[in-house]
């Protein structure tokens, strides 16, 4: 109710104080970037309808503004569908409510704490910015509740469940990492799955191979200061801010490329992240056993999500820059989080909620981040500006890297428990 409340307060002031809107938007930190909400989803349209005239829709274009394609090519045969740029508006308000529908499918809050939790969480400037751009990460979104729906049925449902995660994953590459799941199946189960996954992986590479190979090297990245998680942001951000002609988290094109172009700089970022990532796996292996008993209780559903959402943003993390949009996937572990404080001693439940408090920080992250960076300006001078900001960005990884070590721990639970049982 909480975020259909906000999201009609935004369609109000879109439709008669557009002023307002965009300032609204600001303030949250998810600025919009086109006159009209659901760029996004206008993107794939007009890339699916420029592939349609025969288009290299990978290469830049007067026909995709000069822009380009980067999700999968088996996405673009939606292209045969009769849509077109026409259902931006209408494709954009139907993924805004469908996602608030999944919402209230999640299990219902147990306390004032944990509901006041989800309403931050589902009002953060994370959401905002997913459905502001009806991004087509809200779309797998959906995909994976409903494949989650399917596993909690019944065995035969459960066949269905995996063959939604192929197809999300055939769509964004990113939720082939779900079929893990596959794990908590009993051994025949098992079997059968992955035999479908391997012969569906192989004709998937049959047909699509050249246009994924196209897409993945064209994916997109940032500054590592902003809009942008992942593991590779804490050691790229330390390079840039070493080796930067002056110190500033907003550099222009020059100056980054100054930095890019040096010989060493990729190779430290690319063996700063590896080394970060394998002390990360050590940390959640010596972390997991705090959650083993705790994880075991858990409710099947609540359990299910909490694995959804952590193996996603987990996957993500370590193998690409994400765009902040895509850690609305963190919604999915709160019911699941909040059941394990509700169960754990006092220790064990201190060190939970605490991991819900810094989940509901980086889905605010930016707001934060402004709010610091406004005061820095109205307090320092120019030429100080920038430290209080680099801190903040480097608490804020920090956090970002604490949550991910948590989650790896969870699903080492998981790992272990499947390997027990099977």
């Amino acid at each position: 109710m909480a975020g259909a409340g906000l999201y009609l307060l935004f369609a109000g002031l879109w439709l008669y104080a557009p002023q307002a809107y965009s300032r609204l938007l600001l303030v949250t930190g998810a600025a919009p970037l086109e006159a009209h909400p659901f760029g996004d989803f206008a993107a794939i349209l007009q890339a699916g309808a420029c592939w349609r005239e025969g288009v290299n829709v990978y290469a830049p274009s007067v026909c995709m503004h000069g822009g380009v394609y980067n999700y999968s090519p088996f996405l673009l045969r939606a292209a045969y569908l009769p849509i077109g740029l026409q259902d931006q508006m209408p494709g954009g308000i139907i993924l805004g409510v469908l996602f608030l529908a999944a919402l209230a499918w999640l299990p219902p809050a147990q306390s004032r704490a944990e509901l006041l939790t989800r309403i931050c969480a589902t009002c953060s400037e994370t959401v905002i910015f997913a459905l502001e751009r009806a991004n087509f990460d809200v779309v797998i979104f959906l995909l994976v509740m409903l494949s989650v729906m399917l596993l909690l049925t019944n065995r035969w449902a459960a066949l269905a469940g995996y063959v939604v995660l192929l197809f999300a994953a055939a769509m964004k590459f990113y939720p082939a990492a779900l079929l893990a799941l596959v794990l908590r199946e009993r051994r025949r189960q098992i079997f059968i799955v992955s035999a479908a996954i391997f012969v569906c992986a192989v004709g998937y590479m049959l047909a699509f191979s050249r246009g994924t190979a196209a897409a993945i090297s064209i994916l997109p990245g940032g500054m590592s200061f902003r809009g942008v998680f992942g593991a590779l942001n804490l050691p790229f951000g330390l390079v840039l801010v070493h080796f930067l002609p002056v110190f500033t988290l907003h550099p222009n094109l020059a100056q980054y490329l100054s930095v890019v172009d040096r010989p060493y700089a990729l190779a430290y970022k690319t063996l700063a992240t590896g080394i970060l990532a394998f002390a990360a796996i050590i940390a959640a292996g010596m972390a997991a056993p705090r959650y083993t008993q705790t994880f075991k209780n858990l409710g099947q559903k609540q359990s299910l999500l909490l694995l959804a959402g952590a193996i996603t943003i987990t996957f993500c993390f370590f193998i690409a820059q994400n765009i902040t949009y895509r850690a609305i996937f963190m919604l999915l572990t709160l019911p699941g989080l909040w059941e394990m404080a509700n169960q754990s001693g006092d220790f064990a439940r201190h060190r939970i909620l605490l991991l819900i408090c810094a989940i509901l920080f980086l889905l605010w992250v930016d707001f934060f981040g402004d709010l610091v960076g406004v005061s820095a300006i109205f307090l320092l001078k120019p030429s100080q500006q920038a430290y209080p900001e680099f801190a903040f960005w480097l608490f804020a990884q920090c956090v970002w890297w604490w949550v991910v070590v948590q989650f790896c721990a969870i699903i080492c639970c998981f790992f272990r428990d499947s390997a027990v049982r099977v």
